[in-house]
């Protein structure tokens, strides 16, 4: 005899295969969205608002997981996606970490007139593109990063942030005005946040300049509130960051890497003492202050070139001629970031 069912029953049974179907259809439908984006190097043509008005470049790895993290890789002054991850080493490890990349461009016409003020700078002295209510290029950077995201499934709740001069400046400006939108930061022969408010004194060489000479005079406090300021009223969890400078470097002063560290070290409310020095490789001074928030790695003999190591090691990363050759700082980022 068949089992007799009561109406009840009957229902519950739908009401779960229902949602066994709902879940087996969502999931094929993610896998439809990942399998049919884009991979490797490529442009985003259209990623949404960009009030910034920026170009969006993004890496992904062929094989990316789902739930992968997200790395921002800024580019310098003058510079560009195309290679950036290359030569300095991030595409590598977004490869053996499994992690995507998303580079932001700035156009020529947005910012410089060439010379002593060059061209493609991120705008770090604007207010509307370095806080959070300004919704300017900082606000671009995240839309492109949510749109990567939504994209590839990747996990919003593991972005981290780099750059290399004034893409370091950006760098300090995505950690300020998106402290809960951000895990951690590098930043790379960079500048502090607010260390100037206009164009021209941004671009003030040394040893005058506010931002890349040796003469600012600014207390540790002062620097914090400035980071602050980029979000008022914030009071949630901050990125810890990691600061590189060349020893050499005159086009930024190292004295700019002491800036930094007074400004975030103010505003996690620790000591500007470290509380641990050694040397990873020779020639390179590596500093921890508080418990890990923050670190500085003083690289001699640098100048204003990217920590780089060619071969074929896990810790080696970069091309020939493409930087200074001593250490690696993407591998060790990415060890910070906790990628690795």
């Amino acid at each position: 005899m068949y089992e007799r069912i009561s109406p009840d029953r009957a229902l519950r049974r739908v009401v779960v295969l229902l949602a066994v179907l709902i879940t087996a259809v969502a999931g094929t439908a993610a896998f439809a969205v990942r399998a049919s984006a884009a991979t490797g190097f490529h442009e985003v043509a259209d990623f949404g608002a960009d009030p910034g008005d920026l170009r969006m470049f993004a890496y992904v790895p062929p094989s990316l997981p789902a739930h992968a993290p997200v790395v921002v890789l800024f580019h310098g002054c003058g510079g560009q996606a195309q290679n950036l991850d290359v030569n300095t080493g991030w595409r590598k490890y977004a490869d053996a970490f499994g992690f995507a990349l998303v580079m932001p461009e700035q156009r020529p016409e947005n910012v410089g007139t060439g010379g002593l003020i060059p061209h493609k700078c991120f705008s770090a002295w604007n207010q509307a593109d370095r806080t959070r209510a300004g919704q300017g290029e900082a606000a671009s950077v995240v839309t492109m990063v949510r749109h990567l995201a939504a994209e590839h499934d990747a996990d919003l709740g593991r972005v981290f942030v780099t750059g290399y001069s004034g893409g370091g400046a950006a760098t300090n400006v995505m950690l300020a005005a998106y402290p809960d939108f951000f895990k951690a930061g590098a930043v790379f022969f960079g500048m502090a946040y607010g260390c100037a408010d206009t164009e021209s004194a941004y671009f003030t060489t040394p040893p005058l300049g506010q931002c890349s000479g040796p003469l600012n005079f600014t207390t540790a406090s002062a620097w914090g509130a400035r980071a602050r300021g980029a979000y008022p009223g914030y009071t949630g969890p901050r990125p810890k960051v990691q600061l590189w400078h060349g020893a050499d470097d005159p086009v930024i002063s190292p004295r700019s890497l002491d800036y930094q560290r007074d400004q975030w070290t103010d505003v996690f409310g620790i000591s500007r003492i470290a509380t641990s020095t050694t040397t990873p490789v020779s020639g390179v001074t590596k500093r921890v202050y508080g418990g890990g928030q923050v670190e500085t790695y003083t690289v001699g003999g640098m100048g204003h070139e990217a920590p780089v190591n060619p071969g074929s090691g896990l810790a080696n990363c970069g091309q020939p001629g493409t930087g200074h050759a001593a250490i690696c700082g993407p591998y060790h980022a990415s060890v910070f970031f906790g990628l690795a």
